[in-house]
């Protein structure tokens, strides 16, 4: 009963779309986090941070959601040692500078996901290839997520599907990309 109520809670707080758009809920660019973290074959931490979000969840007809998210590629800092960053924004890996755009559009999703937790997919472009991947929403820890608390997600997915195959001796082949997504002010 309790994630029912929470569910129709957030239904609620959901402006009302006017008949010809849309209501948007737009993701707080610096309150928000995004996460990326390479598996290195040594001991050395590979985490870092991209500096800011842009994207929303857009509702849709029947309870349905999307979520569009859009991130900056040159702006990810890495953490550890230099050699980590520019490796990680070299042509080889990430070529954040001819391929800035890193991009994720949903399939439509059940409301409930941002309450109770679940999966959503979609399509994560990256690098100019755009492959489907799945990211896992945690349960909500608040009853106004994106709102109370920040959405969290995290998804894995394979660097050799977006065609970074070099550095094979030194990092491994999953990627995690993790989200922490809140509402600017005027959602």
């Amino acid at each position: 009963m309790r994630v029912a109520a929470a569910s129709l809670w957030l239904l609620l707080a959901l402006p009302v779309a006017a008949a010809d758009a849309p209501a948007l809920w737009r993701f707080d660019p610096l309150a928000s986090q995004a996460q990326f973290r390479v598996h290195l074959r040594m001991a050395i931490p590979a985490e870092g941070r991209f500096k800011s979000i842009q994207g929303e969840i857009r509702p849709l007809p029947e309870q349905k959601l999307s979520v569009r998210v859009q991130l900056d590629a040159r702006e990810l800092v890495m953490g550890g040692p230099a050699w980590i960053q520019r490796v990680t924004h070299s042509a080889d890996f990430l070529d954040s500078a001819a391929h800035p755009e890193i991009r994720f559009q949903s399939l439509p999703f059940s409301s409930q996901v941002l309450v109770s937790g679940g999966d959503i997919v979609g399509m994560l472009t990256l690098r100019e290839l755009s492959k489907p991947v799945t990211f896992r929403v945690l349960p909500t820890q608040c009853r106004q997520p994106g709102i109370g608390c920040p959405i969290s997600a995290s998804g894995t997915l394979n660097r050799h599907d977006f065609g970074m195959h070099a550095y094979r001796w030194s990092l491994r082949d999953e990627v995690v990309v993790g989200f922490q997504l809140k509402f600017a002010d005027d959602h």
